[in-house]
């Protein structure tokens, strides 16, 4: 594991653990600290040439935060809002956080050049729309669920929910940290039924330090 990308992870905080468990079972000689500053980790040749395990984004600012909310007239749940600024947004094999694409709220565009965070603003104005939810969830993520689903990730009165597309609520979590090592395992263990045979090994290794 290259220095700069140690550095990414140890100043992510203890909610961020069971994600800095997976960049480290995982770090390969690929791994590295883009210019932007995102950490493309754990690149797996058997889904596409240039695709990662793991894209951690670098931190957003209190600048991003102010325009999403001028921009959308949505505040930004607290809990979601610490997360953030620790880490802007997410893909961990097919689990997805989302987050403020710098380029989109700095100058209007969104930069396709390399790999990007999903948008919570068009999750929150769009995406939202496919989920038979009530009014007051604040659109985080989602996960693969199924071949034909995805499950959506909300925030109500600081609680993270899973729901189905027909509004079923599948799991609620009252901290970062239960949620990530939750779902986050679960999709290591999705993206293990299709690895090579030498990935599934180090799957079931506790760490793979480098």
């Amino acid at each position: 594991m290259t220095e700069d990308l140690k550095i990414f992870l140890q100043k992510l905080t203890s909610d961020f653990s069971p994600i800095v468990e997976q960049a480290t079972k995982y770090a390969d000689k690929d791994s590295r600290i883009r210019e932007d500053g995102t950490a493309e980790i754990f690149r797996r040749p058997w889904v596409a040439s240039q695709n990662y395990g793991l894209w951690l984004f670098a931190p957003a600012n209190e600048f991003l935060i102010y325009k999403f909310v001028e921009q959308t007239a949505v505040p930004i749940p607290e809990i979601y809002r610490a997360l953030l600024l620790k880490m802007n947004g997410c893909h961990i094999y097919e689990l997805s956080l989302f987050g403020l694409p710098p380029s989109l709220y700095i100058y209007g565009v969104l930069d396709r050049s390399s790999i990007q965070q999903y948008d919570l603003g068009t999750a929150n104005r769009n995406w939202v729309k496919e989920y038979n939810t009530g009014p007051g969830l604040f659109h985080i993520g989602s996960r693969s669920y199924s071949y034909s689903e995805n499950i959506g990730y909300f925030i109500k009165e600081n609680k993270i929910l899973s729901i189905r597309k027909n509004g079923k609520i599948l799991k609620e979590w009252n901290s970062v940290f239960e949620f990530l090592k939750e779902e986050i395992g679960t999709s290591e263990k999705q993206m293990l039924k299709e690895a090579p045979e030498d990935i599934k090994i180090l799957g079931d290794a506790p760490s793979n330090p480098k």
